[in-house]
């Protein structure tokens, strides 16, 4: 956890030397999620983060805070600013989690450490929105980022309205991943230039280039996704192999309660599937038989398909079916809960999470490196 004080600066905390990012200093300004999300992960590896609170409600409240040190400054007054700015200048990574402007109207932008960036300093940036145009200083979230992204419009089911999934397209894997992706590689930059530069992330582009399979997989036609019509239609959402439609990649309901996640898409993984489910369950459950491995594509069977998977989950509890597929090639594995895939033993014993009565369980972090661990 974070060293947490409301005067002065508080001690460095104790790390190993050895990892990778060890020597780096890191100045994180606080906000939402996405931007401490940077800061501890740049803390996970090694880097010395202070996170630079709002004296207004103290020190914030941060799930998101192991690694670092942290206290309540206010920029405004004289010397607080004097702080920051020397903090800044003795950084070699500062986060800037805020819409365009904001540091600059506190005289702490990007051209107030011109020199500095000059020098190496590199100033990471992180918006939702772009930091041009119409949407630049609206307020936003996840489902705003995504939206404006095209990407939301391709998720949800056959039929229905676009589903977005929870806040991690737009929020982590477009915002925080690609901001750290920028630091990295400007950090990577600076070894051969000896100059810092100024990383700009939004979420929006973030979450459009994770999302480069699936966009150019529909404008290809590609079997996992379809197409997008000329007009814009979303007939494919929720329709194709990867997003729900196709009966042999989805969720299934066990019998007294838990999932079973299906993912055969090859037709050996698709075969190896129902071999298994045909052993188990040698007579196929009402209503239903037991499929040929020959029409898996056959678009016009997955409705009969898909009810022939619900039936025959439904005929064994979970932990009897992940028995039955373990350490096979069938591509189904069961659907743990959050506290339950702490404790399966599925992680590395060199990341396994630690786990005690009333609190919470922490993600260990990835990936796992071999010999700057």
């Amino acid at each position: 956890m974070s060293s947490s004080h409301g005067g002065g600066m508080p001690p460095k905390p104790v790390t190993n030397p050895n990892l990778p990012l060890s020597g780096v200093k890191v100045v994180e300004f606080s906000g939402l999620a996405p931007g401490p999300f940077v800061g501890m992960v740049l803390a996970d590896f090694g880097a010395d983060v202070i996170r630079i609170d709002k004296t207004a409600t103290g020190l914030n409240p941060d799930s998101l805070c192991r690694g670092k040190r942290s206290f309540a400054v206010s920029p405004k007054s004289a010397d607080g600013h004097a702080l920051i700015s020397q903090l800044v200048r003795s950084a070699d990574v500062v986060i800037d989690p805020f819409r365009p402007g904001v540091l600059e109207r506190l005289g702490l932008g990007p051209q107030d450490f011109d020199k500095e960036i000059k020098k190496g300093l590199i100033f990471a940036r992180l918006t939702g929105f772009q930091r041009t145009g119409p949407y630049a200083q609206m307020a936003g979230h996840d489902i705003n980022y995504i939206a404006l992204s095209g990407v939301l419009s391709m998720l949800g089911q056959a039929g229905g309205k676009p589903q977005p999934p929870s806040n991690l397209l737009g929020d982590f894997a477009g915002g925080s991943m690609i901001c750290l992706l920028g630091i990295l590689l400007a950090l990577v930059e600076r070894a051969r230039s000896s100059q810092g530069q100024v990383v700009e992330a939004d979420m929006v582009t973030g979450a459009r280039y994770v999302s480069s399979f699936v966009l150019l997989s529909s404008y290809l036609s590609h079997p996992s996704w379809g197409a997008i019509h000329a007009d814009g239609t979303d007939e494919t959402r929720g329709s194709n192999t990867l997003d729900g439609g196709a009966p042999w990649y989805g969720v299934y309901a066990c019998k007294e309660g838990g999932y079973m996640s299906v993912g055969a898409i090859e037709p050996h993984f698709y075969k190896e599937l129902l071999d298994i489910l045909r052993k188990v369950v040698p007579t196929a459950p009402d209503g239903t038989q037991h499929p040929s491995a020959s029409t898996q594509h056959d678009r016009e069977t997955w409705p009969e398909l898909r009810r022939y998977f619900e039936a025959i989950f439904a005929q064994l509890p979970r932990s009897e079916w992940e028995c039955h597929f373990v350490r096979t090639d069938a591509c189904t594995v069961p659907v743990l809960t959050r506290d339950e895939a702490a404790l399966s033993g599925v992680l590395p014993a060199a990341s396994a999470e630690s786990v005690s009565d009333g609190n919470p369980v922490i993600p260990a972090p990835a990936p796992r490196l071999t010999r700057t661990p």
